[in-house]
């Protein structure tokens, strides 16, 4: 069978909306709060580095993080990444895990001239997936004290869909990234009754969001002798303004504790369209990096997002302003080896520390993490212009502490395939 190059990206696309509607087993607590659990937004390359990009570039991988690194693309690039893993998540009592799986990224990144390059993409943004239930005693008729059991549930999440370009003048590159991001998230709350002469009751609310973003970047690459350069990299984007609908339902439902499934009785109250305003807070990043020609880089970011400034439908959240320290590096054998495979290999290593978003009953969450990762060689068939290249990655990340309300270890795999080629060939023969 033949694919095409248009067949390939066709699958690939429809694969991509396959998975992110499939059923996961994942229940993250913490995707409660702002808009969910935030994906990890780097490409597997950077992945493996610690998150590593703000100053990164490189004609065959698409750094999304920083636009202006487009303007490095050499080849016409498809790039699909897939991650998937663990977390556990524990208070002084209890632990459970759960597992997940999603595609990261999908994009291709097509070299226009020389220094000028374009990137199309589409991304998940965040993910809302809990089911958590809690009880309380509650007092009736002044004096009856009654068990009930409330129950959370939440599912959605946000989503990109985006195009950048990026341009290289001598040693300064600059480029954006525009899209649309679009997405619902719907949470349901279920009271439920010890008694069966006590109907249970639902609240349901489902928001669609939708607006336009931009994230500006610049870079600077300075030559120090003959193999080795460092470079700067810094990106950027204001507070903006997200439109939303939200939908919202109360109804009263009969509860089979047996089936643990809900029949609906009646509407008490149902309300549609109503029209708000989310805020979406202003974010700035930064870093260097030093490489020497085909043997190793190393390099370290600051990033930090504003999330004191998000509302949703003028109300504020459990978060606070953010930040993130990374540091990471890759080592090459031998890039130019005609043997030994193992020689050719990119081999990385990286951690982060900083504050996370999430600040619950007063207390600050610390993250940590540390990641390994490899960049493998595909080898391309005979007379063929593709390079392909496979990117792995695995990270083990710490959230909280034993100062706040949970604590969370996260296991993740990460994979990435680039597909490099020269598409736009003119033909020499007929």
């Amino acid at each position: 069978m033949h694919w095409t190059k248009v067949s390939i990206l066709c699958f690939l696309v429809g694969f991509f909306l396959v998975a992110n509607n499939a059923i996961a087993q994942d229940n993250s607590p913490y995707s409660r709060y702002g808009l969910g659990d935030l994906n990890n937004n780097q490409n597997t390359v950077n992945r493996g580095m610690g998150g590593v990009s703000q100053a990164y570039g490189d004609p065959q991988s698409v750094n999304f993080i920083n636009p202006a690194s487009y303007s490095n693309l050499l080849l016409t690039t498809l790039d699909v990444g897939i991650e998937g893993g663990s977390r556990s998540i524990a208070d002084k009592n209890t632990k459970f895990s759960s597992g997940f799986g999603t595609i990261s990224y999908l994009q291709i990144g097509i070299p226009l001239a020389k220094k000028w390059g374009l990137n199309l993409g589409l991304r998940p943004v965040t993910r809302v997936t809990y089911n958590l239930q809690q009880s309380e005693d509650k007092t009736f008729f002044d004096t009856l004290k009654m068990p009930i059991a409330n129950r959370y549930e939440g599912s959605g999440g946000l989503y990109q869909i985006y195009g950048g370009t990026g341009v290289g003048i001598g040693n300064f590159s600059i480029g954006v990234n525009v899209g649309y991001l679009f997405g619902s998230v719907e949470t349901n709350t279920h009271v439920i009754y010890p008694v069966t002469d006590i109907n249970s009751s639902r609240h349901m609310q489902r928001v669609s969001y939708n607006s336009f973003f931009y994230k500006v970047g610049i870079q600077y690459r300075a030559k120090l002798n003959k193999e080795m350069d460092l470079s700067f990299g810094a990106t950027g984007s204001l507070k903006q303004n997200m439109s939303a609908k939200k939908e919202s339902l109360s109804q009263n439902q009969l509860y089979n504790a047996s089936s643990d499934n809900f029949t609906p009785l009646d509407t008490v109250s149902y309300v549609k369209g109503d029209k708000g305003t989310v805020v979406y807070p202003q974010e700035f990043g930064a870093g260097l990096m030093l490489r020497k020609f085909d043997k190793w880089l190393v390099g370290v970011d600051f990033n930090t997002t504003q999330w004191s400034n998000f509302t949703n439908y003028g109300a504020k959240d459990s978060l606070q302003n953010s930040w993130k320290m990374s540091v990471g590096g890759q080592f090459v054998p031998n890039a130019t080896a005609l043997s030994g495979y193992w020689n050719r290999v990119a081999y990385r290593l990286g951690a982060y520390y900083g504050l996370d978003y999430l600040k619950l009953n007063g207390q600050d969450m610390n993250i940590l993490g540390f990641t390994v990762g490899a960049g493998l060689p595909v080898r391309r068939m005979p007379y063929s212009n593709q390079y392909s290249m496979l990117n792995v990655a695995f990270e083990v990340a710490h959230r909280g502490s034993n100062n706040t309300a949970l604590k969370e270890n996260i296991y993740r795999l990460s994979l990435g395939f680039t597909l490099s080629d020269r598409w736009f060939i003119k033909k020499k023969y007929d």
